[in-house]
């Protein structure tokens, strides 16, 4: 791979005239107040104060990885591939401080640090720095403009982020607060001596100096390889980041362009439509290990890449897919009536899934779960058939799970082997076979043996505490 590491800071990088868009398959902004706490807290210790001056010190961002040439500046729009949590995140920082100097009456310093939000052409036209197709236009309207043309409300999980980010810094950053921060390091009599203007000014600046490598790739495809590499180690999630990654960089056009991203969205509302949410992480490996192969999180990645041959046909194929299971997978997590109409023959569905999820609180089950959902929407096992199986599994976590309390790592791999094979039925007969071959015969040799349970029985009382590890 041809590339250059370049070390840079924030001030060069948001002046160097480039426009900064991030792509689609990349995750929305999701700093959590841990992350972005963090950062603000970072930037004030790094702040250096004594005899009535503060200034700032070197620090270290980590790398930033774009595709694009820098030299053709707004000629081509650079994409940001990895560092957009961390650039986000310092342009609502700066809108804030951007605020706050107006609030002040220093006119010129907020329009100063604006430039580094939003930019004019050589034309006078208006330019972001930073463009996000996924937050447009709230981020705009909320963060990129001076005048703060607020929208209502947040509509999305993305928007919520931006605005609880942004009201942290605007709550951290006002007098009383910064100043407490700062004695916390330095000491009352070196902060008093300080001016609220000069200390919004260190703040600044320190951002703006900090330093990281910019690593420019030369195409899409050099990009994706440098940021598996550097996302080998990474967070338990980034294979979630690394196959959305995959699958828009070949749906990247016209109507498939389309196609993916409104997919991709239409599953996260789906996951997000209930009370109680759902990760995609957390559907993702129970549905890869439902129909493809069970597999450990760190290895998903790859087993994806090996399964789903990369052209459009097939990522349209598996998009589609993912979207009907992850209806499936909320009609398993959160089950409703409404579901199913109402009608008197699902009431006891609807009863066995509650006492899985929310009695037994087991999440293995979904993986076997949304393989008997497959079939039966697609007509290959019979009602009694499917109540069958889930009555055996409901009934297999009441001796095992919740009167006996016992634990194996086999659960899994059985419900895997179960839901892969399942799937991979072309009649009723066949699914009956696997369902009583693969489910309930593997099931019957974990049960507890009679005197186990017995025992385990008697020691059970009745609450009414919710939530009790007891009947």
């Amino acid at each position: 791979m041809n590339f250059k590491p370049d070390e840079k800071n924030i001030r060069s990088l948001l002046k160097s005239g480039c426009q900064f868009v991030i792509p689609r398959f990349q995750r929305e902004y999701s700093w959590d107040k841990k992350n972005y706490q963090e950062f603000f807290e970072d930037m004030i210790n790094n702040l250096v104060a004594s005899s009535g001056v503060i200034n700032d010190d070197q620090y270290f961002l980590g790398t930033m990885l774009f595709v694009g040439n820098f030299a053709e500046k707004p000629d081509k729009p650079i994409e940001v591939v990895d560092g957009q949590q961390r650039l986000t995140t310092i342009t609502i920082l700066f809108s804030v401080l951007s605020d706050r100097f107006r609030e002040l009456g220093e006119d010129t310093l907020s329009k100063q640090l604006f430039n580094y939000i939003t930019t004019t052409d050589d034309n006078g036209e208006k330019v972001r720095v930073l463009q996000s197709k996924s937050s447009y236009p709230y981020f705009v309207y909320y963060i990129q403009d001076r005048e703060k043309q607020i929208p209502t409300v947040p509509s999305t999980e993305e928007e919520n982020c931006i605005q609880e980010t942004y009201e942290f810094f605007l709550q951290q950053t006002a007098e009383n607060s910064l100043k407490k921060l700062l004695k916390k390091r330095t000491g009352d009599d070196i902060v008093n001596s300080l001016s609220y203007v000069d200390i919004l000014k260190a703040l600044r600046d320190q951002v703006l100096d900090c330093t990281f490598i910019s690593i420019a790739a030369a195409d899409k495809d050099q990009a994706n390889r440098i940021f598996a590499i550097l996302n080998a180690k990474g967070k338990r999630l980034a294979y979630i980041d690394l196959i959305k990654n995959k699958i828009f960089e070949i749906l990247k056009d016209g109507v498939s362009g389309t196609f993916a991203e409104e997919s991709w969205n239409d599953i996260k509302m789906t996951l997000n439509s209930s009370s109680e949410t759902v990760g995609m992480a957390t559907f993702f490996r129970h549905y890869w290990i439902s129909k493809y192969k069970k597999c450990n999180a760190s290895m998903l990645y790859d087993s994806f890449n090996k399964t789903i041959h990369p052209n459009e046909s097939s990522y349209r194929n598996f998009l589609e897919d993912f979207l009907l299971n992850s209806k499936n997978y909320m009609k398993i997590t959160n089950p409703k009536r409404e579901d199913y109409d109402n009608r008197r023959e699902y009431f006891w569905l609807v009863q066995s899934l509650n006492t899985l999820n929310k009695t037994f609180n087991v999440v293995q089950t979904r993986i076997a779960l949304l393989a008997l959902y497959d079939i039966k929407g697609r007509n290959l096992v019979s009602t009694d058939q499917f109540k069958k199986a889930i009555l055996a599994i409901e009934n297999f976590h009441f001796a095992f799970t919740a009167v006996c309390s016992m634990r194996t790592n086999n659960l899994e791999k059985i419900y895997s082997r179960f839901a892969i094979a399942l799937r991979k039925c072309t009649n009723k007969s066949e699914a009956s076979k696997i369902i009583d071959e693969k489910l309930i015969v593997p099931l019957g040799k974990l049960y507890p043996s009679y005197d186990v349970f017995s025992a385990k029985f008697k020691e059970l009382f009745f609450t009414k505490k919710r939530g009790s590890s007891k009947c």
